[in-house]
C-alpha cells in the first residue's frame, strides 16, 4: 500500500503499468476507486497513477486543510516525488478544478489535461447564481448521510435506477461529513479560470449531455478561447461518464493522451 506524507497528511495513492505518465484525481467525497475502468484500460501502455484526495478514501482524515492550495500542494509533491519527467492530469467534478490548479504548478512538466464534467469556478459570480449551492451547504452540514441518499442520482443519467446508484452512495458516505462540508465550501470559492486560460498543452473537456450539476454549455463555454481545446459530449451519460459509458470515455481519453506526446 503506497503512502507518501506532504504537510502532515498521509496521502494514498496507486501506481500501475509503464509507459507515459497520468493522474487521475476523483470527485467530491468519492475515492481512487472511481478510475478503476480506465487503469484497466490504459496501464498496458501508461503509467497509471490513482489518489484519494486529503480526507477522502484511505488518506489522513485531518479537521482542517482543506483548502485549494493544501489538496494541490498534496498532488503537486506526490508528482515530483514520483519522479515522473513528464504527466498529463485528469480531473473529475471537484477534481478537475484541482487539476487545472495543478496543471499551473508542474509547468514544463505537465503534457496535457483531461477535465471531466467539472467547472473552473466562478460559482459567486452574478451571472452564476450559488443559491442551490449555499441551500446545498447547509443540508450537507445538517445531515450528511441523508443528503448523500438525494443527491446521488443525481450523478447518473438514470437516476436511481442506475446500476452505479447504490455503489456511489456507498462510497460517498465513506467520506467523513467534516471533510465533504469543508471541500463543498471550497468548491463555492473556487476560481481558476485564469489558471485555464495559460495552459498551453492539450486540452479536454468530456462532459455527459445529461449532466444535472453542471450543464454542457458550461462545459463549452468554459473552453472557449482557449487554443486547441476540445469538447467530447458523451450522450448516454449524466455527471460521471467515466462510469456511465466507459468504453466510450477511454477511447476519447486515449485520443488526449497520443496528442500529448506530439
Amino acid at each position: 500500500m503506497p503512502f507518501l506524507t506532504h504537510s502532515g497528511v498521509s496521502v494514498r495513492y496507486d501506481r500501475a503499468g509503464g509507459g507515459p505518465a497520468v493522474l487521475f484525481i476523483h470527485g467530491w467525497s468519492f475515492n481512487r476507486t472511481v478510475w478503476e475502468r480506465q487503469v484497466l484500460a490504459l496501464r498496458d501502455r501508461h503509467t497509471v497513477i490513482t489518489v484519494d484526495v486529503r480526507g477522502h478514501g484511505e488518506s489522513s482524515h485531518p479537521r482542517t486543510g482543506y483548502t485549494l492550495g493544501a489538496m494541490t500542494g498534496d498532488l503537486e509533491h506526490l508528482v515530483r516525488a514520483l519522479n515522473v519527467p513528464r504527466i498529463a492530469v485528469v480531473g473529475w467534478s471537484m477534481g478537475g478544478a484541482l487539476a487545472i490548479a495543478l496543471a499551473e504548478r508542474l509547468a514544463e512538466r505537465l503534457s496535457a489535461v483531461g477535465l471531466v464534467c467539472t467547472t473552473a469556478g466562478g460559482l459567486s459570480d452574478p451571472k452564476h447564481p450559488s443559491k442551490e449551492a449555499k441551500e446545498m451547504q447547509a443540508a450537507i452540514e445538517a445531515d450528511f448521510r441523508g443528503f448523500v441518499r438525494g443527491f446521488a442520482p443525481r450523478l447518473f443519467r438514470q437516476g436511481e435506477g442506475s446500476p452505479l446508484f447504490a455503489w456511489a452512495v456507498s462510497q460517498m458516505q465513506k467520506t467523513p461529513a467534516h471533510v465533504a462540508a469543508a471541500c463543498f465550501q471550497t468548491m463555492l470559492g473556487v476560481d481558476v479560470r485564469p489558471a485555464l486560460k495559460k495552459l498551453h498543452v492539450p486540452i479536454t473537456v468530456l462532459h455527459g449531455r445529461h449532466d444535472g450539476l453542471v450543464p454542457v454549455a458550461s462545459a463549452e463555454e468554459m473552453v472557449k478561447g482557449i487554443k486547441g481545446a476540445t469538447v467530447t459530449v458523451f450522450e448516454n451519460s449524466g455527471h460521471a461518464p467515466h462510469l456511465e459509458e466507459p468504453e466510450a470515455f477511454n477511447a476519447a481519453l486515449a485520443e488526449l493522451l497520443v496528442r500529448s506526446l506530439g
